[in-house]
């Protein structure tokens, strides 16, 4: 009786040892790895805390079944941790492979002499007050032609993205709010017809005005309220 359960004790070890050791042919996943580390630390324990009492074969098999339950869910919680990490890293080479699809976007908006910054809504174009007809939704000739260019740096950069078009007003008078509300709205339309005109999908687009609400200097001088009246065009990540 001695001897079998000697017998058993060392095949359990060696069960355990070669389900803890890596080389398969196929990979062991971290929740084995640790169920056969467990098992061979348990059967371990148990050997010795049986042998004490006279029965190191029945102690090494309730220990190595103990610790293969406790490692199987220590891997568990290894494998979800690794599983999260897995998943942030995947996150991390996306922003970072978007931040660098932005630059290009960027330097070439640039190159044309169109203003564009990086956002984290993705890059964000601006239209000045300047490319519109004085207190009107319509283009100037050279808004005309902006349009066109960022169009045209869409298409070639980032066809498969969506771009929001959004008007902004500047804050003068209370009694004008209504009034500087639906001039940026008409304003936004103005420029996505642009863009509809240039190849770009109207699913691609959609167009907001944002009135006063966004200013991006103050409006107690001429100079921050002309930086105010704008349509920012935004090529979402």
């Amino acid at each position: 009786m001695e001897n079998r359960s000697k017998r058993f004790f060392s095949g359990l070890l060696l069960i355990s040892i070669v389900a803890a050791l890596p080389g398969c042919s196929t990979p062991l996943t971290t929740r084995e790895k640790a169920a056969g580390i467990g098992a061979l630390g348990g059967a371990a324990a148990g050997g010795i805390i049986g042998s004490a009492v006279g029965h190191p074969g029945a102690g090494a098999a309730i220990g190595g079944t103990l610790g293969l339950g406790t490692g199987a869910l220590i891997g568990d919680q290894l494998q979800g941790q690794e599983q999260k990490q897995q998943e942030q890293q995947g996150r991390i080479e996306e922003q970072r492979s978007q931040i660098a699809k932005n630059q290009v976007l960027i330097q070439e908006l640039r190159r044309r002499n169109i203003e564009a910054r990086e956002t984290d809504r993705g890059v964000a174009v601006n239209l000045p007050s300047v490319d519109f007809q004085f207190d009107s939704a319509e283009l100037t000739p050279e808004g005309g032609d902006r349009v066109n260019q960022i169009a045209a740096v869409f298409k070639n950069q980032a066809p498969g993205r969506k771009v929001s078009v959004e008007g902004h007003a500047s804050r003068e008078r209370p009694d004008q709010e209504a009034y500087n509300q639906k001039l940026s709205e008409r304003r936004a339309q103005t420029v996505a017809g642009s863009l509809e005109r240039n190849g770009i999908g109207p699913s691609q687009i959609t167009t907001r005005g944002l009135g006063t609400q966004s200013p991006v200097a103050s409006n107690d001088t001429e100079e921050g309220r002309r930086r105010n009246r704008r349509v920012e065009v935004i090529i979402e990540n």
